[in-house]
């Protein structure tokens, strides 16, 4: 999802999936560690999103559809 916004992540109900396309390092991250707010527009990488294992700005964004899909994530890592 490239044009998802700080926006979507802030009025969205669950965390999203951040992918590194470098590293291939994967977080489940919420609105509040992104200091997302509702009205702001910029896309995450706008925002300055990057991997906090070896510093890339590529990555792939996946929003989760619902709370099991969430527990999923978490529980095969």
């Amino acid at each position: 999802m490239a044009g998802l916004t700080l926006h979507d992540v802030a009025t969205g109900t669950r965390p999203v999936d951040i992918e590194c396309d470098r590293c291939i390092r994967r977080v489940v991250v919420t609105a509040a560690a992104l200091r997302a707010r509702p009205g702001d527009r910029r896309t995450l990488a706008q925002a300055g999103v990057v991997c906090g294992k070896c510093g890339s700005r590529a990555f792939a964004v996946t929003r989760f559809l619902s709370d099991a899909q969430v527990r999923s994530f978490i529980r095969t890592r």
